[in-house]
């Protein structure tokens, strides 16, 4: 079994949580935050994306970016699991969860490139 991360982004309610999964030189990401579900399926091939989002989910915003950016920087597949719901989330709550994804995509290269330096 490989190595899984975990990282968390944040705190409170709009903390995101990580667990990096590398499945041989690809990663699979499961990213959830305040109740977790399944919201958004994303796979990045060097860049190029698809992805499934269920009916009236929004998780692909958290998704889609974090596959495709893994898979361009590291010429890899890359699959992003995401959910994450806040009842009566306000716009400022919004704001921070975007934020805390913008910041834990930076730790998350950060990371698998230290991965992938140790194989080297």
């Amino acid at each position: 079994m490989s190595e899984r991360i975990k990282l968390t982004q944040g705190t409170g309610p709009t903390a995101l949580h990580y667990e990096i999964i590398p499945v041989g030189n690809d990663w699979l990401i499961l990213l959830t935050g305040g109740d977790a579900h399944i919201g958004c399926t994303a796979i990045g091939d060097d860049g190029r994306l698809c992805s499934y989002t269920p009916q009236s989910h929004k998780d692909d915003a958290l998704a889609i970016p974090l596959a495709k950016k893994i898979s361009q920087t590291f010429s890899c597949i890359c699959t992003v699991v995401a959910g994450f719901h806040l009842d009566g989330i306000t716009r400022a709550e919004i704001a921070v969860v975007v934020a805390n994804a913008d910041m834990g995509m930076v730790r998350i290269l950060k990371v698998i490139g230290e991965k992938i330096d140790q194989k080297k």
